[in-house]
């Protein structure tokens, strides 16, 4: 199997205005407007592209590429700020900040691809073999980039990122380069940047909350070298054993799920056993009390939304999830409330106004008169038709045009029904994506066939503490289910108790246990 990158064109004329002394270049760079994270991204990729047009010799393109990779890792940050933790669809200016993310990493994957050609071009070159790590290791962290901007977005990623990223790390392993360290001062390797890549994709990121990808690339970047790289081979216990088909456009999947036979020139296997164990003690340690330092964690794992990422990787990194039920297609249109005011309104109202027909999408914007809610705000209430792709015992997946008003992240509670007046279910959207024409898809998993409407306000709060809209969902003694409580992130805490209003009735109930919190939601039990 040769290696084939694509890679932009040499210009047959040389652009004598391409700078290529690194002196000048880091001058450059250095007077971008980074402040201005739009027109910086804008100059970044244009001027890696310029320099991907022009014939260079190999060490002096990676010496440039390295600088102007070192700002674009200054730069992404900022146009991180702009897409990411941002319901879907994104906003036109959202969608470029995103666009020109993975436009830079595009370019820089480019140069670094066409460094590795001229090496292997080379054949016979002084020090080729100390710098052909370097390329590689970094085209495979641009491209992984690339990716991690798609997941972010909840985009499809594009087609032939992961046939390049197989083919560069198979060329590393034939040549024996994939274990070195890329520089004297770098110990990383082409094995370490691939099984990164690796991991994240196998993170399910489309499920990810927004925001948590960082999260996982943190957990990684300290115990992600516990997973390892290994030849095709016999084993009798498939759980924690992933297989990358280096011959395929097609990222990484369970062993356990791979029906068909496998090639031990071209596929590899990824064992994250040893992970997944670091993964339980974690989170061992973390329901035990154990300090954050000892266990080497970040302060954000003290919270629950934490500790529900860690149980929720030890499944993905571990024993690989499969479907409980069948997807049946279907075609239909469900009526979807987002979010816990939208659904504690539909649920609390004689009727919408405006109730969207079979092919409209209302925006309701009411002023909160309710005296247990006095604010005296205007509240708006996303309430959308949406199309119903299939479903299943569990959950449905859903589908809507472009042009929708509606904003959903994956975390969030939804109403969904054939109409408000028939009866609403109760939903926690499980994943997304968006497409470049911002039609939107969903995953979500039913929770409650029905649910109340509810007000809610700690008995121990400041005398001014306003109620807050919330959710109870009955009891399913079917499925042995006690009733649960949705309420607003934060909400939530250990034998707290609550005044409830609903209806004109005040009872008093007290929280027993967190079964999930979300970036919008605490879902508990309640007594």
């Amino acid at each position: 199997m040769d290696i084939k990158l694509s890679v932009p064109e040499y210009q047959p004329i040389p652009d004598v205005t391409v700078e290529t002394r690194s002196k000048h270049v880091q001058e450059w760079l250095d007077a971008l407007p980074l402040a201005n994270s739009l027109e910086a991204g804008r100059k970044l990729a244009d001027a890696i592209a310029a320099l991907n047009s022009v014939k260079l010799a190999e060490d002096a393109r990676l010496k440039l590429l390295d600088l102007y990779r070192a700002t674009a890792r200054t730069l992404l940050p900022a146009l991180q700020q702009q897409y990411v933790n941002k319901p879907l669809p994104l906003q036109e200016k959202s969608k470029q900040a995103a666009a020109l993310a993975r436009d830079v990493m595009t370019e820089l994957a480019n140069g670094y691809k066409l460094a590795l050609l001229e090496i292997i071009g080379r054949r016979i070159s002084f020090g080729a073999n100390k710098l052909a790590p370097l390329a590689i290791a970094r085209a495979i962290e641009s491209l992984g980039a690339k990716l991690e901007v798609c997941y972010e977005t909840y985009s499809p990623t594009p087609a032939g990122v992961w046939i390049e990223l197989h083919q560069l790390y198979w060329h590393a392993a034939r040549q024996n380069l994939h274990e070195q360290a890329i520089a004297e001062d770098d110990k990383t390797s082409v094995n370490h940047v691939f099984k990164q890549v690796l991991l994240i994709a196998l993170a399910d990121p489309y499920r990810l909350q927004q925001g948590q990808l960082a999260q996982v690339k943190a957990y990684l970047a300290r115990f992600g070298h516990q997973a390892m790289l290994q030849p095709l081979g016999k084993a009798e216990n498939m759980h924690g054993l992933f297989l990358a088909r280096l011959d395929e456009d097609k990222p990484p999947k369970a062993l356990a799920h791979h029906a068909g036979v496998t090639d031990a020139r071209t596929d590899i296997i990824l064992n994250t056993i040893p992970l997944a164990r670091a993964l339980h003690q974690h989170v061992q340690g973390l329901d035990a009390g154990t300090p954050l330092k000892q266990l080497g964690l970040p302060e954000a794992a003290k919270q629950a939304s934490y500790r529900e990422m860690l149980k929720r990787l030890i499944k993905q990194w571990g024993i690989a999830p499969k479907r409980v039920f069948n997807r049946t297609p279907a075609q239909a249109d469900l009526f979807i409330c987002s979010g816990i005011a939208s659904l504690h309104h539909a649920l609390s109202q004689d009727a919408l106004p405006g109730a969207p027909d079979a092919a409209a999408e209302t925006v309701i914007t009411l002023q909160v008169s309710d005296p247990m809610q006095a604010t005296g705000s205007y509240q708006t209430y996303n309430c959308a038709n949406w199309q119903v792709l299939n479903e299943s015992a569990g959950g449905v997946a859903l589908a809507k045009d472009p042009g929708s008003v509606s904003k959903i992240k994956v975390g969030d509670i939804i109403g969904l029904g054939l109409d408000k007046k028939t009866g609403l279910g109760v939903a926690i959207v499980r994943w997304m994506l968006s497409s470049a024409d911002n039609k939107l898809e969903l995953g979500a998993q039913m929770l409650a066939p029905q649910a109340e409407a509810i007000v809610i306000k700690p008995v121990i709060s400041a005398p001014d503490a306003l109620f807050q809209p919330a959710l109870l969902l009955p009891e399913v003694p079917a499925l042995d289910q006690a009733a649960r409580m949705v309420a607003a992130r934060g909400s939530f805490q250990p034998m707290r108790e609550f005044e409830v209003r609903s209806q004109g009735v005040i009872r008093a109930v007290r929280a027993t246990r967190l079964i999930e919190q979300t970036d919008s939601l605490d879902l508990f039990f309640y007594s």
